[in-house]
């Protein structure tokens, strides 16, 4: 009886994932992990997709294009039907030439420009686009905020630079300002002392910062250690640093993070809560807006397999054309192939409180 349930098994449907699991970058992929295998496990249980059960199978890409261009050989040699890639645009632009070959569908949640600018067929990004994001960031700064000297600091990698460039040149362009001091480290680097007093000896009044997760935190903490009065800004690694209690409540009160969606913490949204309280519970820490949209991409990729099968090009075409309502809200591919098209500005205010002050 056993060998004839066997025999009468339907095969797995494979799905990769390429994520940063070990080393510095870590903070990047390991929690994502954890929102991707829950979202495959809900389909598990709910029966997969016709009977087929999803098998995940998980590479380390570490911190090195190197690594992460293996890991990927790795998994398509157990022929996925679509990969979810890692949130580093660094990353994403050493793999795209290998899904491209393989014409495969590769999912980042990385909002590095440049990722869908690269005539990437099979590429789509579950996250927003920070050439959009940027331009936000600067409209905020001079419109909202009434700053006209602003310094930037940010990661030496793809994510950094383009965050600078972009953000400069919206500065220009919307209020005609250019950046009274730019400066940079490496991921790696432990004391921001420098990067910082460069930003008060140039007289900002409004510092913008853009790195991972770990660094920000060290920024934002020599930021108040030194005293500056500059009006501080980060990207959503501060808001994945406050999340993971990387920086407490009180290093945060009156300082600003630009991210694709709110807090999902904050979020009234029930399945938004529902995955909350699901993912505390199988990590022990809350997810942040990429972690629960690298669940969506999960659940999206599986209404697509539902409509249309398990072809490699047919996915690509549901990624093309289908508007996806996730637990986060709607995802629906532009011409780049950018799936999410939102963005906040939150504040943290004393007590643990955050308020959105910005919404597009």
């Amino acid at each position: 009886m056993a060998s004839q349930a066997h025999a009468q098994a339907k095969p797995k449907i494979t799905i990769g994932a390429v994520l940063p699991l070990t080393g510095v970058l870590a903070p990047y992929g390991k929690p994502n992990l954890e929102a991707i295998t829950l979202a495959i496990d809900e389909v598990n249980k709910a029966g997969g997709i016709d009977g087929r059960e999803l098998e995940l199978v998980v590479e380390d890409t570490q911190a090195s294009n190197t690594t992460a261009i293996n890991a990927l050989n790795k998994v398509l040699q157990s022929k996925p039907v679509a990969v979810i890639g890692p949130g580093l645009g660094t990353q994403i632009l050493a793999l795209q030439p290998l899904t491209e070959k393989a014409k495969v569908t590769l999912i980042g949640g990385a909002t590095t420009p440049g990722v869908t600018q690269q005539g990437a067929k099979y590429y789509f990004r579950n996250s927003s686009n920070d050439a959009f994001d940027k331009k936000f960031v600067a409209k905020f700064i001079i419109d909202d905020l009434k700053k006209t000297k602003v310094g930037i600091i940010h990661v030496m990698a793809e994510w950094g630079y383009q965050g600078r460039d972009y953000l400069s040149k919206d500065l220009k362009e919307i209020g005609n300002l250019t950046p009274v001091a730019v400066a940079s480290y490496q991921p790696t680097d432990k004391d921001m002392t420098a990067q910082v007093t460069a930003m008060t000896s140039a007289g900002a009044d409004a510092v913008f910062v853009q790195g991972y997760p770990i660094d920000e935190s060290l920024t934002l903490k020599k930021f108040n250690q030194l005293g500056s009065n500059a009006t501080y800004l980060a990207s959503a690694s501060t808001c994945k640093a406050f999340l993971r209690d990387l920086v407490t409540a009180s290093e945060l009160v009156g300082k600003y993070c630009q991210a694709p969606d709110i807090l999902p913490t904050l979020n009234e949204r029930p399945g938004v809560k529902k995955f909350v309280a699901d993912y505390k519970q199988k990590t022990g820490f809350p997810p942040d807006m990429y972690i629960a949209q690298d669940y969506d991409a999960v659940k999206m990729l599986v209404e697509i397999m539902k409509e249309k099968g398990v072809d490699r090009d047919a996915i690509r075409d549901g990624f093309k054309s289908k508007s996806y309502e996730g637990i986060l809200g709607n995802y629906k591919a532009d011409a780049e192939g950018t799936l999410w098209h939102n963005r906040v500005m939150m504040r943290f205010d004393a007590d643990g409180k955050v308020t959105v002050v910005a919404r597009q």
